[in-house]
């Protein structure tokens, strides 16, 4: 059995394993003692139903999804509103199904001592740093991954926010002790600030890195050493 340390990193919505490494590529090159996990989402993504690939930009991320592999555009859930009339309250819809897939994950590929995670995978991530600590260990969503599944010691949340149904809100009330970075582009106009807020608010040891862009990976050499050094600080060779 392997004993380098791992770092599980999740895509956000419409993107993969593959276009996520190349996103994290020069922040894991600085890494090389640890070793990444990419998987993609267990749920396909229909892209034209989700943008409007009339748009140049849109149709430009949609090439680089398809020309990097063939896992095509993936999700770890579908987020839909509910409808009070006939008393739907709305959901992530498919989260049952890709704790499933993490949980089996981390058995054959873990132990995980850090979760990271984009956006939607940022989400997944809060997620899952809470409800792999013990004090979660009875909650409904816990049934869905193995009991002995270790608590992991860090994580990265790229562009995060709290899930904002409030069926949720169970995960997070007892509050995430897990020691995380929250990384904010101060241009992301997809996360507004009073999301990550959300998430931030319930975090025991929570760190902030706030960089020039928008809702992408920091680009800034200073940027991404911090984020070297999270992890080594928080998850150390050894």
């Amino acid at each position: 059995m392997s004993t380098r340390l791992k770092v599980l990193c999740l895509h956000g919505f419409t993107s993969n394993g593959t276009v996520h490494a190349h996103q994290l590529r020069r922040i894991t090159k600085a890494l090389p003692e640890y070793d990444f996990i990419f998987p993609d989402g267990p749920h396909e993504v229909d892209i034209s139903s989700q943008t409007d690939l009339s748009k140049p930009e849109n149709q430009a991320w949609t090439d680089l999804v398809t020309s990097m592999g063939t896992s095509g555009h993936r999700a770890w859930w579908f987020s839909r509103d509910g409808n009070w009339q006939n008393g739907e309250t709305g959901g992530f819809y498919g989260l049952e199904k890709s704790l499933d897939f993490i949980g089996n994950l981390l058995l054959e590929k873990g132990p995980v001592h850090a979760i990271w995670g984009f956006s939607q995978g940022a989400c997944f991530s809060g997620m899952l740093c809470s409800l792999l600590q013990e004090k979660l260990a009875n909650h409904p969503l816990r049934k869905h991954m193995p009991a002995q599944l270790p608590t992991p010691s860090a994580g990265v949340i790229f562009s995060g926010f709290r899930a904002r149904f409030p069926q949720y809100d169970s995960v997070y009330e007892p509050g995430i002790d897990v020691p995380l970075l929250h990384v904010i582009g101060e241009k992301d106009s997809l996360v507004r600030s009073e999301r990550s807020e959300a998430l931030i608010k319930v975090c025991r040891e929570a760190n902030f890195l706030k960089h020039p862009g928008g809702h992408d990976i920091p680009k800034l050499d200073e940027d991404q050493g911090k984020i070297v050094e999270f992890l080594k600080s928080n998850v150390p060779l050894r």
